[in-house]
């Protein structure tokens, strides 16, 4: 597709991630698809931080690797990022009278045809008498030149923002228009072109994977959220947070990733929907949790938003690394689900999901986001807040059938399905005991083989039924593909981009692609890889986990894998590159 990018950096707490989401407001209101990308060292401060921007009037759900604009604001950015250009980029730098001392860096701007901008922000701001902070502004203006986009588009930005603020306003535009002024003078016609915009863009969304993840938990009637703060989840507990006075939501910041699991868990045994959300290091300490919700059958939902391990890893980075900890966590054998978001559409609509499947099966259920798909930004259209339904499952409110439960009811071996009818405590009906120990029907202490065996297979039976009702992968692509890439995750966005490219369409490929990870439905995957020449799983993680999953699952040992596990999430060239590389095996 016709896509531009633009790659700001500096240290953190310069004002990156400013700059990045004023021009991605901009740019989407100017009538563009917008794809936002954070990279940020674990450093609360002066790590070396980028934010990118991938622009197009198409759809645009990846980042490249090589872009046309450098934005930097420290001349460490000059060092770390030049070569990031592509040929015929800019770089645009405010490190006053900066010399190119490196021969190599020499023959790359010659050979590449790099032109080199230095913008004079601090002797723009004294001139205006204006703080170190004003520069976002400016910077932004000086990108919004080069990209032949008026002066008017940005005005109406700052003045949604300071508005109220008339000298603070004032500042603004005049930096807008210093801006301007300064990149007309030092880079006369200097431009890059964007493509045509297409209005269509306009009055999306332009939303976080967390932003839209939160919206969904709200959507599905979530009425707590408990949490711990630790990268990348931190944002969805920020973001719940900022809404609850206008969802009345119950937020609680617990003293650790435990006491947030088991309020989550008091919360549904209650009644009430609540989520807890933690990375794999907190999901580590909740796991005991885990497996009480196994054996008392509560609903519970747990989110693990990915990051590199072991131990802290690279806490500001991702990975799909954690499909085989949501399957294979906590201790015994008890059912549950595993799903994983892929994008801001799936963030929103997973989440009621997730809710009704945990209350029907009276199951945990984990859902799997990364820090790629958490944090990164997409230009989304308005969510549908009517499709989703409300299911409770085997939940009895009426008061005529309250009176006719009896305690036993609650775990009977013989229900339908090993889902059991389940009443809420303070309702009047029955007692029954909900306790961490194997139980008799009615919740009691019951060590005999025989009650063992029982509730063992009666929990167990639901993962047969949940199966059953699970929907299949998505599939696009020909119903014979030569070859079929199999996929999860974040990795929807970059892989569906790859498709699209000229290299690509022209070849027989099919993509699958698994939101519900556990149970496994393995009937569409059996069919297209027995037909494909090939079958290529594309995953974050070093050991292809989902691969390893659907081999136990079905049988069907797949060794083709493109695998990446550096903590950053596949770039649009190199997979189209890899992928290219495995067709022509």
């Amino acid at each position: 597709m016709p896509r531009l990018a633009i790659k700001i950096v500096g240290a953190q707490g310069q004002g990156v991630n400013s700059v990045g989401e004023m021009c991605a407001k901009g740019l989407k209101r100017s009538g563009y698809c917008v794809f936002g990308y954070r990279e940020y060292m674990s450093l609360i401060r002066g790590g070396h931080s980028s934010y990118q921007l991938d622009i197009s009037a198409e759809p645009v759900r990846s980042s490249v690797t090589s872009v046309d604009i450098v934005v930097t604001f420290n001349h460490h950015g000059i060092e770390k990022n030049l070569r990031d250009l592509k040929k015929g980029g800019i770089l645009l730098h405010q490190t006053p009278q900066w010399k190119f001392r490196n021969a190599d860096d020499q023959a790359f701007i010659a050979e590449q045809g790099i032109r080199l901008i230095e913008l004079p922000t601090e002797a723009i701001l004294k001139k205006l008498k204006a703080k170190p902070i004003l520069g976002n502004v400016l910077i932004t203006a000086a990108v919004w030149s080069l990209l032949g986009q008026s002066q008017e588009q940005l005005h109406a930005l700052v003045r949604e923002q300071f508005g109220h603020k008339k000298d603070l306003l004032d500042l603004n535009l005049a930096c807008i228009a210093e801006g301007f002024a300064a990149c007309n003078s030092i880079a006369p016609g200097v431009t890059l072109a964007l493509p045509k915009a297409d209005l269509q863009w306009k009055d999306h969304l332009l939303i976080t994977g967390s932003q839209a993840m939160g919206l969904g938990l709200i959507h599905a009637g979530c009425r707590l959220f408990a949490g711990y703060p630790m990268t990348p989840s931190s944002p969805l507990l920020t973001f719940i947070a900022d809404m609850q006075n206008e969802t009345k939501m119950v937020v609680k910041q617990a003293e650790d990733e435990i006491t947030a699991a088991q309020m989550m868990t008091g919360a549904m045994h209650m009644g009430t929907r609540a989520a807890t959300a933690t990375s794999g290091g907190g999901f580590d300490l909740m796991t005991e949790t885990l497996s009480l919700t196994g054996v008392t059958e509560t609903p519970a939902v747990f989110i693990i938003a990915q990051r590199p391990g072991p131990g802290t890893g690279l806490p500001t980075w991702t990975a799909q690394g954690d499909l085989l900890l949501a399957v294979g966590s906590g201790h015994g054998e008890f059912p549950r689900l595993v799903l994983a978001v892929s994008d801001a559409q799936d963030a929103f609509d997973l989440m009621p999901q997730a809710f009704n499947f945990a209350e029907e099966f009276q199951i945990p259920v984990i859902v799997l986001t990364d820090k790629h798909a958490a944090e990164a930004l997409f230009t989304q259209p308005s969510f549908d807040q009517k499709r989703a339904v409300l299911k409770r499952g085997r939940l009895v409110t009426d008061p005529k059938e309250l009176e006719k439960l009896a305690s036993a009811d609650r775990y009977d071996p013989a229900a339908p399905d090993g889902i059991s009818k389940r009443w809420l405590p303070g309702s009047e009906a029955a007692t029954y005991l909900a306790q961490g120990y194997e139980h008799a029907p009615d919740g009691s202490f019951d060590e005999t083989p025989a009650n063992a065996r029982a509730q063992m297979e009666k929990r167990l039976k639901k993962m047969e039924a949940l199966k059953k009702t699970l929907p299949e992968p998505l599939y696009i692509g020909p119903k014979n593909p030569e070859t079929l890439i199999v996929s999860w995750g974040s990795n929807r966005g970059v892989i569906l981009d790859v498709l699209e490219s000229s290299a690509c369409k022209k070849r027989s490929i099919g993509y699958l692609h698994y939101q519900y990870l556990w149970p496994l439905r393995t009937e569409a995957f059996e069919m297209l890889s027995r037909t494909a020449k090939r079958t290529v799983f594309v995953e974050c993680n070093h050991g292809g986990q989902l691969a390893s999953l659907l081999k136990l699952a079905c049988g069907r040992d797949v060794t083709q894998r493109i695998l990446t596990f550096d903590g950053r999430p596949f770039f649009y060239e190199e997979l189209c590159d890899r992928i290219l590389s495995v067709l022509q095996s």
